[in-house]
């Protein structure tokens, strides 16, 4: 009976120790925020530490490998809404252009309206085509994909992104202190079957 007591002892030891110690290692990546000095040392949470670090690579690889400017062009200007946003804009030219016309140019010319509309949907595709592609040539070399999500990471206050991180991966962080709690007892188990056998 005082064996079993033993092990069982060992067994709780074991994972809360296990537990305990990831429990730990999880919060000493994000705490503490601000270097803290014990006496010759300087800690500070992995994450706060290599903040600019980690903004960095996290912009590179958004923009390399999962935004990248031709993406974001694409998905705004797929062919449907490619379609609809010329219709719209052929419209609101037809509209805006009569309506800049003077009266008095209408009564001399009372076709004047379907001359504008002739004109934008005969050459409306190539004009817009043609300012598509020139917003894409000027519009893609100066978007920096790349600098925006470096300035949103480093205007987030480290609580915040502790938060978020926390909020993405709770379950897994939760799985990793199970994990050391189950280590943790099976090394209790183990020292008692050595120290058992010694």
């Amino acid at each position: 009976m005082e064996t079993v007591i033993r092990l069982l002892i060992m067994i709780i030891i074991g994972g809360f120790i296990g537990w305990i110690t990831n429990k730990v290692a999880i919060k000493l990546l994000f705490r503490p925020i601000n270097p803290v000095k014990i006496l010759f040392f300087k800690f500070q949470g992995v994450f706060p530490k290599r903040k600019d670090e980690m903004a960095i690579s996290l912009a590179d690889t958004i923009e390399n490998e999962l935004l990248s400017k031709e993406v974001i062009f694409e998905k705004i200007l797929n062919e449907d809404n490619l379609e609809e946003i010329k219709g719209n804009l052929k419209e609101t030219l037809k509209t805006k252009i009569t309506e800049m016309i003077p009266s008095m140019v209408k009564m001399f010319m009372p076709d004047v309206d379907n001359m504008v509309s002739n004109f934008i949907d005969k050459d409306g595709d190539k004009l817009f085509d043609e300012m598509i592609d020139e917003f894409q040539k000027t519009g893609l070399e100066k978007l920096n994909i790349r600098e925006i999500v470096k300035e949103r990471i480093d205007e987030l206050d480290f609580v915040e992104f502790e938060k978020i991180i926390f909020g993405l991966m709770s379950k897994e962080l939760k799985h990793i202190e199970v994990i050391g709690l189950f280590l943790g007892a099976l090394i209790g188990i183990l020292q008692f079957g050595v120290v058992y056998l010694l």
